[in-house]
Order: structure tokens, then sequence, then C-alpha cells
């Protein structure tokens, strides 16, 4: 017996119609003929009898469909744990993460996973956040941790909050801020209009174009130099190199200037065992997090 013959005998009991199996199976009707007979030459039995009504299905044909059914259930899990043990020996996650993320908190988490997981490899792209949440829509990378908040076919968890702060050199005064010169830099969309926001608000005008530099350690150091102020947020282990003066951001009604930072992946990839795994570890971690 050979597994299509199984096959052919798990379609012909659903369906007892030779013409619309040979169709679904892509085979001819001479040669799903043929392969019955040949089945029913090894067993020594007759499978189907041909009635007025089609097909119909002798005890002993009944048992074979019966077997065949079990059979090839045995053969797709046998498959697929085939498949897990494959994925578990040569596991590859390709990690979106943007870059003050990767530089602050990623490298340890992804570290403290391979200790428990050493067969797991990651491969990190770095880019702003809007870029990420494409890439992973479109299946380039198989998870994200994202700045700011996005709308798509997504699961998400909320693993952090940030607040947004002006940076400068020594304190000043926020009123004299039009007048100074801003140092810009490469960040996604959603920070963008978070910020943008929080300057129209309080002055009224549109953001200030300023200097542009590539990422915001270069804003730093500029800043460390006294050239200009920026405003960013920061995460909550923020290593203050430079000795800069952190002034939190105020909304009007005092409440602070906040970004979320989500963990995602998208509903409509598949999920192998190894990133399942390591799902279900960035989403126990978040919870375990919140609770402290």
């Amino acid at each position: 017996m050979k597994d299509t013959d199984w096959e052919i005998l798990h379609e012909l009991y659903k369906n007892p119609n030779m013409t619309k199996v040979a169709n679904l199976l892509y085979i001819t009707q001479p040669s799903l003929t043929k392969r019955l007979q040949h089945m029913e030459t090894e067993f020594q039995v007759t499978i189907v009898n041909r009635t007025p009504k089609g097909l119909e299905f002798t005890p002993e044909g009944e048992f074979l469909a019966q077997q065949a059914e079990k059979y090839l259930k045995f053969l797709r899990d046998t498959q697929e744990k085939l498949k897990e043990f494959k994925e578990t020996t040569e596991a590859e996650i390709l990690v979106g993460s943007s870059y003050t993320y990767s530089k602050y908190t990623l490298t340890d988490l992804l570290l403290r996973y391979r200790m428990d997981h050493p067969n797991v490899n990651f491969t990190v792209v770095n880019d702003q956040s809007n870029v990420l949440f494409r890439k992973m829509l479109e299946g380039s990378v198989d998870v994200a941790f994202i700045r700011g908040d996005y709308e798509g076919a997504v699961n998400k968890t909320l693993i952090g909050k940030n607040e947004a702060y002006l940076v400068t050199k020594k304190p000043v005064d926020m009123e004299a801020l039009p007048s100074m010169q801003r140092i810009g830099y490469k960040t996604n969309d959603r920070t963008k209009e978070l910020l943008e926001k929080w300057w129209e608000n309080w002055y009224g005008t549109e953001f200030p174009a300023g200097m542009v530099v590539g990422y915001i350690d270069v804003a730093w150091q500029l800043i460390a130099r006294g050239i200009g102020y920026t405003v960013c947020f920061l995460p909550e282990n923020f290593e203050n190199q430079y000795n800069l003066c952190l002034t939190p951001l105020k909304n009007k009604d005092g409440s602070p200037v906040t970004r979320n930072t989500w963990f995602l992946y998208s509903k409509n990839k598949r999920i192998s065992r190894t990133l399942e795994d390591f799902i279900t570890y960035i989403e126990r971690d978040a919870k375990e997090n919140e609770r402290h």
C-alpha cells in the first residue's frame, strides 16, 4: 500500500464518486480504478460495490477506510513532530527592534533567553518602528519590538512606557526654547507626532526644524558640547554618560508625555514551535514586569 492509496480510500469514503475524487487527487479516473483494484487484490477483499446509486463500501471497505483515516492522521502527526525537531535544532528568529530598544533592553533579554535555549539563534534588524512594522506585516521579520502605536493584523503585548524629556546641557527656562537651536534626529513617525503635538500645545507653533542628525546619540554628544537641545523619549535605564540636564515634558494638565513600547507578531504568519516558545517567554516576562 502506498500513502496515496490510503488517501484514495479516505477520500472515496467521504465522497463515493470516482470522477470527483480523481479530480480532487489530480489523477485520471482509469488510474484511480486501477489503484482500487490493486488494493482489493492485495487485501483479497472487495472494497466497494458499484450500484445504480453509485459506489457502496463493503464492511471490509469501511474498515479499511477507517484505518486510512487513522494512518493519515499518524502520518501528519509524525511529519509535524519531525518538523518541530528540525526547527528546534536549526532555529533562527528574525527580530525587528528599534535602535534605542536594542541598545538598552533587547541585548540583555536575548542573552537571558539563550541561556535556556542555546540552539536558538537571533538575527536582529534595527530600523525605525514604522519601517519595522511594515517588515513584520510583509513577513521579513518574525517579531518586532516597536515604539509607538500602530494598528494592523497583529498580536501585541505592551512591554513598557517611556517618558519624554527636554535634554539640555544646563537647566533652561522652557519659555526660551523657541529661540534656541533644536537638534532633531532620526526617529519613527509616531514619536514625531507625539513630540510635535506637545510642542504645538505649549507654543502654538509648528515644531522648529533645527539641525538634524542621524541618531539620538549624536544629538546628546552635541548638547554636551553646548550646542542646542533636543526633546526625546528616554528608557528607564538610560545611562546619562554626558551628565546632561533632563527635564520631564508635561502636558498642560500636568500629566507626563509618554510613549508605548509594544512586542508584536503577525496574525497571518505561521508560528513555529520555536517562535511560539519565544513569544510565550516575552509575554510572560511582560506580565511579571507589570506586577513588579
